[in-house]
């Protein structure tokens, strides 16, 4: 098994642990083309709320939400693409990482 698989495998088992104590979150996740009738993706996530940055000249940003996906075959994050969790409904603007088992995302909130 390569690295990358391992890893992968941990994740969906860290996942799976920490969602059945309240930790992590599933959700739906539609792909930023995705017709309007097109049926969403489920997906296993952490949302990271109220994050708290700071800037080149040391100022804090607060505010700011982060979504990291566990990935898997059926889909890949992109920019643009839409995530129903936990009652909320956000859209990801931009990537921060990807060691091809998580995805993090900084979010914006979408309308529904």
């Amino acid at each position: 098994m390569s690295q990358r698989a391992a890893l992968a495998e941990m994740d969906a088992d860290l996942h799976a642990a920490f969602a059945d104590a309240g930790m992590a979150d599933s959700g739906l996740y539609w792909s930023p083309n995705a017709a309007p009738d097109a049926m969403p993706v489920p997906v296993d996530v952490y949302v990271d709320r109220d994050i708290q940055t700071l800037g080149d000249v040391r100022q804090t940003v607060a505010g700011r939400v982060e979504v990291a996906y566990v990935l898997s075959a059926l889909y890949r994050p992109e920019q643009g693409g839409v995530l129903d969790v936990d009652g909320d409904r956000y859209e990801n603007a931009s990537a921060i990482s990807d060691d091809g088992s998580i995805s993090r995302w900084m979010v914006r909130r979408a309308r529904a």
